[in-house]
């Protein structure tokens, strides 16, 4: 019996050591980052596409530190040109290669997440581009499994204005090129990811 209470008690403080280190990480092959463009011909019908950005990584930190970085040259709206026009006018990847998101999970949050049971959060964010920082706010669903890993989506989008990026004058470049009545400024954000515990 006295051998057996020091193993145990070791076994207990190696738990509890390894729970306070928890990081999760990003699996690339599971992240999805789109976003809605709605664009007006100038007979006034519009069209609302899908675009995306294949290129993520991100973190989540045992105190709920959650960090996400897109590159933006990664930006796949199905058409080429297109692509090209948006890195070149819209993000200016010469300059900017990433856009980074960052927020913080209440440590609470991510004690009480338990096995298959979905919890939905409010989670202030920061979006970092272009030189600026910009406040957006996520309503999202937390998922563990059974591996320890943490599944992130959000529940609606989240919203932001091109404007408050000072995007708003190379979109009208693109209005111009592209012979449109306009662009819908208010840009709607979807995600999705897998976060693996490391």
């Amino acid at each position: 019996m006295k051998s057996i209470l020091p193993l145990l008690l070791l076994s207990i403080v190696s738990f509890t050591s390894m729970n306070a280190s928890a990081q999760w990480s990003l699996a690339p092959s599971s992240a999805e980052l789109k976003f809605l463009s709605t664009k007006v011909l100038m007979n006034k019908q519009s069209i609302t596409e899908i675009s995306s950005f294949q290129t993520l990584s991100g973190t989540v930190s045992d105190d709920g530190e959650l960090e996400l970085k897109v590159k933006l040259g990664s930006v796949n709206t199905q058409i080429s040109i297109r692509d090209q026009r948006l890195r070149d006018w819209v993000f200016e990847v010469s300059k900017f290669q990433d856009a980074e998101i960052s927020g913080k999970i209440a440590k609470v949050n991510l004690t009480a997440l338990a096995v298959g049971a979905p919890l939905r959060i409010k989670l202030a964010l920061v979006l970092k581009a272009h030189g600026k920082e910009i406040p957006l706010e996520a309503d999202l669903q937390l998922v563990k499994d059974l591996g320890g890993s943490i599944y992130v989506s959000s529940i609606s989008p989240i919203l932001f204005d091109v404007k408050q990026l000072g995007l708003n004058i190379s979109i009208e470049k693109l209005i111009e090129v592209m012979g449109l009545a306009s662009i819908n400024q208010q840009v709607p954000i979807t995600f999705y990811g897998k976060f693996i515990e490391s």
